[in-house]
């Protein structure tokens, strides 16, 4: 004979699930609102004024996300490195990345731009004709971890890891260089490089969707219980009355 879960026990756990499910569905609509409001606030700190080299050494680095910085400094020739296996436009390429220094004995990593395969000593010379300071977004991710690959590039943008062999310190906080992008599909190959500029901040995940699946789901299992437990007893209970009827008359 089968095993069968007690009533109450069963009706315990479908609400325990039921709470559980509508739970998430909560979770998912708090994390749609704060999501909402990251993406608000990042995008207002873009469009506000560059922080300048002092006014982002004096804040945090995680304070630092997503904020507008126009640096000067003085570029380190000697320590360029390159990001391989960068792709866009559909091409493989690289990204260059330069320490700049803003203070003495410090500096800041600076994402210069992108440029394909064999184009790289175009792109640093033309990056060394650039004059004047250097204006671009501010980003920080803690515990980055990058590693020096056989051909001498690196496999990620790290500033510790990075930093590591370098004669002065490298701040944990990183710039890609450039200009807001707006509208640039990445269809149509530039005819000059690097390519720099960064786009706006914006979140790919629907917490609405998901939590309307949570909900959806939670409303499914009290659906089936309701039709379970009370619409299918009574049916059960209106054809055992409609049978016995003509037996009592």
């Amino acid at each position: 004979m089968p095993f069968r879960l007690p009533t109450p026990v069963l009706l315990f756990l479908i609400g325990l699930v039921f709470v559980i499910l509508c739970g998430l569905g909560v979770w998912q609509v708090e994390r749609g609102i704060w999501k909402a409001n990251l993406v608000a606030t990042r995008n207002a700190q873009l469009a506000g004024q560059p922080l300048s080299a002092g006014d982002a050494r004096a804040m945090s680095p995680e304070s630092l996300e997503y904020h507008a910085v126009s640096l000067e400094g003085t570029w380190d020739g000697e320590h360029v490195m390159f990001l391989a296996n960068r792709a866009r436009y559909g091409r493989k390429g690289e990204n260059i990345v330069q320490p700049l220094l803003i203070a003495p004995g410090e500096a800041v990593l600076i994402d210069r731009g992108w440029y394909p395969e064999g184009e790289r000593e175009a792109a640093l010379k033309r990056l060394a004709g650039m004059t004047g300071p250097t204006h671009g977004l501010a980003r920080y991710a803690e515990g980055l971890r990058a590693s020096k690959t056989p051909a001498g590039t690196w496999t990620g943008l790290a500033p510790d890891s990075m930093g590591a062999g370098l004669p002065y310190l490298v701040l944990p906080w990183f710039v890609t260089e450039g200009q807001l992008n707006e509208g640039d599909d990445y269809s149509s190959m530039p005819t000059s490089y690097p390519v720099q500029g960064y786009e706006r901040y914006v979140s790919t995940v629907s917490h609405t969707e998901y939590a309307l699946t949570w909900f959806g789901i939670a409303a499914t299992l009290a659906g089936v219980s309701v039709f379970r437990f009370v619409i299918e007893p009574r049916r059960a209970r209106r054809a055992e009355a409609t049978a016995r009827a003509p037996h009592s008359s």
